[in-house]
């Protein structure tokens, strides 16, 4: 069902049903208006009727209702009076010692030949000197009244039913004028030959069709970036794919073609085998990028101490470059927790992004001294600082250096892929912390990351 159709039900319900209350309760407080108004004048000519009950000429000429009856018992229940157009109704023992009880009651009771009940009263009164009290009744048929409150009735109905219809129409002009916004978002999506870039154009930019278009062309353009992200990367990754690739055919063709000697061949397949070192680091570089963005919520976690996957960092570091010199500095608020520093984190994949740094560190910094230092950010994390001294970051590339397979413009002399730092940043991300980039003071870099701490350490996974 269309929300067009849902609006007009729910619109012409609510209407109804109001209406419908509103008709019913004025056609309650008619009938009840009329009910109480007849009754008073039936109680006045009950009163009428027992001060002239000696004159029935009297009684006669007071007799102004329609098909008013009068009747008069003693007070041992005996008919003394009754008026001439009496006889439709013989009230009962039970009935005459329950007026007599409550000296004044209200009924109604059916008749021959009448659509609506005839309705009368009964009191009670005294005649001095004589003891005892004595019950007047008095009856008549509100012919009048019941034919307005039928016409009444009927008008509400018909005012009713008319009133529904009005509403079910205006409210379809409603619907459709309301979700005119929406419509014209939907005929722009469905036009033909629809081509990039493209942008949804509300009628009004403030309501709510405005909001939604407006979403909408930021989830067009998020999408268009990333696409557009893909296809650099495809198409850098292509290039750095074939790069190796033609160099290692380029080996091995000039091996075949003019190397005749042992050696030559050695130092052809030697370069060869080095491109090759290449393009599997490259290789396990995308793999690692994919396996991470599938990922998400599944990284299995577990309590790790930062400073003892740090000594592991060093160490491995320190062994794939010797001559590298490395120095980690622990902040006196490090010192100071009652406890080593624990994060909830995957082992592996933070000790590949922590290494990443590192070696990006060494690897640009030319011999020069690469610096780590940990300390407490708040109570609640930690900052790890890797400082080297090598050639910098420019200004323009300190995001850009964040993305697949890319370089900062001045790093061209120095072997890479442009991976590391991409894989750095989605690692350090997945474990809800940051990674930045910042100049250092006297030439350099420093990267910054910071990782949430657990304060109790057990068993977790997510």
């Amino acid at each position: 069902m269309q929300i067009r159709h849902k609006l007009l039900l729910w619109f012409a319900g609510l209407v109804s049903v109001l209406l419908l209350a509103f008709s019913a309760y004025v056609y309650w407080s008619y009938a009840e208006f009329r009910t109480q108004g007849f009754e008073q004048r039936l109680v006045r000519k009950a009163e009428l009727l027992y001060q002239v009950l000696d004159d029935a000429r009297v009684n006669e000429a007071l007799a102004t209702l329609p098909e008013q009856a009068g009747y008069i018992y003693s007070p041992t229940d005996q008919l003394v009076y009754a008026s001439p157009n009496a006889g439709d109704y013989h009230p009962s023992a039970e009935f005459l010692a329950e007026v007599r009880q409550q000296d004044r009651v209200a009924f109604d009771f059916t008749s021959p030949n009448h659509i609506y009940p005839k309705e009368g009263v009964a009191l009670t009164f005294r005649r001095p000197p004589e003891p005892g009290r004595y019950l007047a009744i008095v009856t008549a048929y509100d012919n009048a009244g019941f034919t307005r409150e039928h016409t009444l009735l009927r008008t509400l109905l018909y005012g009713y039913l008319g009133a529904v219809v009005l509403v079910a129409g205006l409210g379809l002009v409603f619907a459709r004028w309301a979700l005119l916004p929406f419509n014209r978002l939907i005929s722009q999506l469905r036009r033909p030959g629809l081509m990039q870039p493209f942008r949804l154009q509300p009628l009004h930019q403030h309501d709510e069709a405005g909001e939604l278009a407006a979403a909408f062309n930021g989830l067009l353009a998020r999408q268009e970036a990333l696409a557009q992200s893909q296809q650099a990367f495809i198409a850098q990754a292509s290039h750095e794919l074939r790069t190796p690739l033609t160099t290692i055919k380029g080996w091995l063709e000039t091996s075949l073609t003019y190397d005749a000697d042992a050696g030559s061949l050695r130092e052809g397949m030697r370069q060869a085998a080095q491109e090759l070192d290449k393009l599997t680091a490259l290789a396990n570089g995308l793999l690692h990028l994919a396996h991470l963005e599938g990922l998400g919520t599944r990284l299995e976690r577990q309590p790790l101490e930062l400073i003892d996957l740090l000594l592991d960092v060093i160490d491995t570091v320190q062994h794939q470059r010797p001559a590298q010199r490395l120095a980690l500095a622990v902040g006196e608020g490090v010192q100071q927790q009652p406890s080593a520093p624990v994060v909830l984190g995957n082992s592996h994949l933070l000790r590949t992004a922590i290494t990443n740094l590192v070696d990006n560190a060494c690897k640009y910094s030319d011999g020069q001294p690469v610096s780590l230092r940990l300390e407490m950010h708040t109570d609640l994390a930690i900052r790890l600082a890797i400082e080297d001294r090598g050639i910098g970051i420019a200004s323009t590339d300190a995001e850009r250096i964040f993305q697949s397979l890319t370089r900062g413009s001045n790093s061209q002399q120095v072997s890479g892929f442009g991976i590391g730092l991409t894989l750095a940043r989605q690692i350090v991300q997945l474990h809800q912390g940051q990674l930045w980039l910042r100049p250092r003071s006297g030439g350099g870099t420093v990267a910054e990351v910071e990782l949430p701490l657990v304060r109790e350490a057990g068993p977790a996974g997510l």
